[in-house]
Formats: C-alpha cells, sequence, structure tokens
C-alpha cells in the first residue's frame, strides 16, 4: 500500500470514529435511557423491549425516611410573681436544680409579718370572748333548769355566746388571709427542674396583675420530640411506636415511643404534629430546643418490602406491578400503601426476589418479552 492509500485509510477510520463513536458518547451525557441493540430477539424470533427491573428494598434509605424534629421539655413555664411587691431575696440562680415546692424568691414581707401578729392577736381576744360566752351559757342552762333564770336571761345568755362564735370565726379567717398573704410572698417551684431564665433583680417592683416574669424554669428530665411528619407518611405511624433518633449536631443517639399522632394536617407544611416521648438513658444529656433527625426505616411499622412509587400501578381490581419472569412481563398483584411521595410499602401479594418493573411500567403490559437492562 502506498503512502497516499494509506493515508485515505486513516481518514475514512478517523471519520467513522466521530461519526460512530461519538453519536453514542453524546447519548450518554444526555443522559439518554440505555436500550437493547436494534433487532435483538427472543429464542423465537420475537422482538423484545428493554425494562429497568430490581428487587424491591427491604428497608427505605437515605432520608425518604428521616423527618428534622425539635426536642422539647414536657414541663416547661415562666414563673410569674405571686404578689404585688418589693424583690427581697433571690434564692437561686440560672442553671440550679430545684426540687418541687422550693422557695425560689422572697418579696419584702415586713408590712405583712405585722399584719399576721395583728391577726393573731385579734384571734386570741376573740378565742377569750367565745370562752367567757361558753362559760356563761353553761351557768346560765344550770340556773334555767333549776327554775332560777328566766326564759328572757337564757335567751341573751344564748345570743351572747353565738355572737362570740361568730366573731372567733371571723377573727380566724382574717388570720389565715394574713398567713396567706404571707405565703404568697414566696414564691415557689411547681416542678422539678433548672432555672433557665431570671428576669429581675433585689430591689425590682413586681406586680400580679399584670403578670411580672420573674423565672423559666424548665424541666429537662422528662423530654419529648415534636416532628412534623408528612402526610403521606401519618399512616404508618402508631401510638406506642419505636422511632430512633440523633441529634444535630453532635450525633448523641436517642430513642423515643410515639405518644399521640395530630388529627389534623398544617394546610401550609402539608405535616401532622407527632409528639413522642424521649426513653431511656441517652449516651449524653438532651437539650430542649435541640434539633434532631428522627429516622422511621427502622421501625417495626415501616417492615417489609419497599417499591419506587411509579413502579406501583392500579386499575378496578386494585394495586400491580409488573414482573419479569422468563423474559416476560407477569401482572403481580399486591397490597400496597404509599409511606412518602417517592416510596410505597408493599404488604403482601410480592416477593423479595422478584424483579420489578420501576420506570415506564404504565406504558407495558403483560406478556410483553422483555429484557432487563440496568
Amino acid at each position: 500500500m502506498n503512502s497516499r492509500s494509506l493515508s485515505r485509510y486513516l481518514l475514512i477510520g478517523a471519520l467513522a470514529s466521530t461519526t460512530g463513536l461519538g453519536c453514542s458518547e453524546a447519548r450518554a451525557n444526555k443522559g439518554e435511557k440505555a436500550q437493547l441493540p436494534a433487532g435483538a430477539t427472543t429464542g423465537n424470533g420475537q422482538p423484545t423491549i428493554g425494562v429497568r427491573a430490581t428487587p424491591a428494598l427491604d428497608k427505605l434509605q437515605g432520608d425518604v425516611a428521616r423527618v428534622t424534629a425539635q426536642v422539647r421539655a414536657k414541663l416547661e413555664a415562666t414563673l410569674s410573681a405571686p404578689a404585688t411587691g418589693t424583690v427581697d431575696k433571690l434564692l437561686v440562680n440560672v442553671g440550679d436544680r430545684v426540687k418541687k415546692g422550693a422557695p425560689l424568691m422572697v418579696l419584702d414581707t415586713s408590712n405583712l409579718i405585722i399584719a399576721v401578729d395583728q391577726a393573731a392577736a385579734a384571734r386570741e381576744m376573740a378565742k377569750a370572748g367565745l370562752d367567757n360566752a361558753n362559760t356563761e351559757l353553761e351557768r346560765t342552762k344550770k340556773l334555767f333548769e333549776g327554775g332560777s333564770a328566766a326564759q328572757a336571761i337564757m335567751d341573751k345568755v344564748q345570743a351572747g355566746q353565738r355572737q362570740a362564735a361568730a366573731g372567733f370565726a371571723q377573727a380566724d379567717a382574717a388570720l389565715r388571709s394574713a398567713q396567706e398573704l404571707l405565703r404568697d410572698q414566696t414564691l415557689r417551684a411547681p416542678f422539678d427542674g433548672v432555672v433557665t431564665a431570671r428576669m429581675v433583680n433585689i430591689g425590682d417592683t413586681v406586680t400580679m396583675v399584670p403578670a411580672s416574669a420573674i423565672f423559666k424554669l424548665t424541666n429537662v428530665d422528662e423530654l419529648e420530640v415534636r416532628l412534623p411528619v408528612p402526610e403521606s407518611m401519618v399512616g404508618a405511624l402508631r401510638d406506642g411506636m419505636k422511632i430512633s433518633g440523633k441529634v444535630i449536631p453532635g450525633n448523641t443517639s436517642f430513642e423515643a415511643t410515639v405518644r399521640t399522632v395530630g388529627a389534623v394536617v398544617d394546610g401550609n407544611s402539608r405535616t401532622v404534629e407527632v409528639l413522642a416521648d424521649v426513653t431511656g438513658k441517652p449516651e449524653s444529656p438532651l437539650r430542649p430546643g435541640s434539633l434532631a433527625e428522627m429516622d422511621f426505616s427502622r421501625s417495626e411499622a415501616l417492615a417489609g418490602l419497599f417499591l419506587p412509587s411509579q413502579a406501583l400501578l392500579k386499575d378496578d381490581k386494585g394495586h400491580y406491578v409488573f414482573i419479569v419472569e422468563d423474559g416476560r412481563l407477569v401482572r403481580r398483584d399486591v397490597q400496597a400503601l404509599p409511606v412518602t411521595p417517592r416510596f410505597a410499602q408493599v404488604r403482601g401479594g410480592l416477593q423479595p426476589q422478584d424483579k420489578v418493573v420501576v420506570e415506564g411500567a404504565a406504558s407495558l403490559r403483560e406478556g410483553l418479552a422483555v429484557s432487563v437492562v440496568q
């Protein structure tokens, strides 16, 4: 072969390479689906169709079964002034752990202590008057029964005794009222918790109406998780279901038990509020207000097989899928429930090894000769 013939041969090869392989690469770069070579046939000479088919997933993967939630305290309160007055003592600081009933703050009680002393003295005076009236009544009864006292005298003494009893009751109520008002000058913890904020200083004047905020108290030992669950997943949840979570950031793992599943769907986010109680003892203490990623993929309610939503078809008979058996499409009726916008849970009718058509199933029909392409 001379040099001119050789050059011509190389030029033809280059053109063939450019027009052939180059077009294939262009189609691949554009994301075109893989297809069988033209003219592919079955064993009996019938043409086949390339389909994408794969066994169902045994669990949801990735982020499809995860929800971002917030860790909250089940008991949290902003404590306000129990009475109007001046702050005299602050008995706790931010970060202190307190027990239910522990005193947290005391208002100035100097005037109230005097009022209690006065009420106690008035009660003692009323008690002495009542004792004297009771003694006089007993003496008069004996005289009246012996005929030595007239009915008018008896009636007068009885009226005096009732008046003395009413006076004592009034004085006793006044003392209890003064003592209660004195007790109200002390703010006490309504439950066990940690003081997380303080809003006043010694010497500040606080009021009961409108209420002046004094402390914020949080029970950090009894926690719950609030989950805005997409409405498509709510059907897979139930009270008492166990779910796992992980604080972000930090990656502290913990377990929770679903307590309530909301009865309404938020019209804006299309989510349902789910509350779950944190159970057990986490690896490290959880803090109310933290964000957590809750994973439903391992929960017993989401156990089973899962398919992409586009693989699931429906007609008058119910849900079904196409599986590939011996090179042909076979209809398989299934019981399925959508659990996320992209996945459905198959609860019956499908075997783990079945190869299910996962793309373009709606345009196919049973009995077609197919080949599985990846």
